[in-house]
């Protein structure tokens, strides 16, 4: 039993070791992510965008400065947390009830229609942007920081969509995180050493 127990805490110790090295290149792809959803939301809105003054235009300018770095930090502690990593599900317990043949009554449509795109034959990880891991959903958790500096300055709202907050400027999709592929790579990595860490984890209990 002391073997199983000393392989369960290695493959723990190398699950976050995964993930420590995901977190700590996400927090560059973040920020240029980030920057490139503003471009994309001042072109959107090229005719708010002109009708600033340029006292204005530099008040903007030097909020999303301190926005973006906020974002991105707030994100990166976020992902600090070793529970997050260890069981990064939203909500194991549906994914299981979904594998076995649809959600419950008990549970809201809504929320069905949001775990069911990441329903899997299997309780496991799916992608790095599934909106049942908790991972992306931190990463999220950065329009928290952008968003109100976005609606101070009177841009509009996006049309309704999961993801990328109000204003869309956060990434919703892997490739506008990370367009080089470097993140998916360590998700990856992180994936494998996870599930290695989860088996053991139901052996041992």
């Amino acid at each position: 039993m002391g073997d199983r127990f000393a392989e369960l805490e290695r493959a723990r110790d190398a699950a976050l070791a995964e993930a420590e090295a995901f977190r700590a290149d996400l927090e560059p792809s973040l920020a240029s992510s980030l920057r490139r959803g503003l471009e994309r939301l001042m072109q959107e809105q090229a005719g708010h965008v002109s009708r600033l003054d340029e006292a204005t235009r530099v008040a903007l300018d030097d909020a999303m400065d301190r926005a973006i770095p906020a974002a991105v930090a707030s994100v990166s502690e976020r992902l600090r947390d070793p529970d997050l990593w260890l069981s990064p599900l939203v909500a194991p317990e549906l994914a299981a009830t979904s594998a076995e043949g649809g959600w419950p009554t008990t549970v809201p449509g809504w929320l069905a229609g949001l775990l069911g795109r990441g329903a899997r034959a299997r309780v496991g990880l799916g992608s790095l942007d599934d909106p049942g891991n908790r991972v992306w959903v931190a990463v999220s958790s950065a329009a928290t920081s952008v968003d109100p500096v976005l609606a101070e300055f009177g841009f509009a709202p996006a049309h309704r969509r999961i993801g990328g907050g109000r204003f869309g400027v956060v990434p919703r999709t892997l490739p506008r995180l990370d367009p080089t592929g470097a993140l998916q790579q360590h998700w990856k990595r992180y994936r494998a050493a996870y599930e290695r860490y989860e088996a053991l984890a139901r052996v041992t209990g």
